[in-house]
């Protein structure tokens, strides 16, 4: 009987390691978390319309190291859409349908960019020269959420 349980409890064990193994290392203990949503048309603030947040934005979140203005080519277009990035790139993540999206970085400091169209989507420039800084701590979860404001208008 002891051998039973033996070889039951070391199935068990077996079958919970390889399922653990088997989940995204992002899903197990993510320490960045949030949401891309695109704003299109007129989002302009309204007194008769509420604020929204944009539709949700199914993209990949890539995350280099830090990145200068000087490390990036500007896209066809002007505006927060560049072409390439000369920067090393760490990590990346998908969003779901619903643009949620969960993953782990080393604490540390990186540049995040969203693939849009036919390039990447800088959220924000940090400072005078640094592009879309981010900082992940420790047994600490960062909740960054994307509203992509590329092609809005006012009229």
């Amino acid at each position: 009987m002891f051998k039973w349980i033996g070889k039951y409890s070391k199935s068990l064990l077996l079958f919970f390691g390889i399922s653990c193994a088997s989940l995204p290392k992002s899903a197990m203990n993510a320490n960045l978390v949030g949401n891309v949503y695109e704003h299109k048309y007129n989002s302009m603030p309204m007194i008769d319309k509420p604020n929204t947040k944009g539709a949700p934005f199914k993209t990949t979140l890539y995350f280099y190291e830090p990145t200068t203005i000087h490390q990036i080519e500007a896209g066809a277009n002007s505006g927060p859409t560049i072409s390439k990035i000369k920067s090393i790139l760490v990590d990346s993540v998908v969003t779901d349908n619903s643009g949620t999206y969960s993953i782990y970085l080393k604490p540390g400091k990186y540049s995040v960019f969203v693939k849009y169209e036919n390039g990447y989507y800088i959220p924000f420039y940090s400072g005078k020269d640094a592009v879309a800084i981010i900082e992940t701590k420790q047994s600490e979860i960062t909740r960054f959420d994307v509203a992509i404001r590329n092609s809005m208008s006012y009229e």
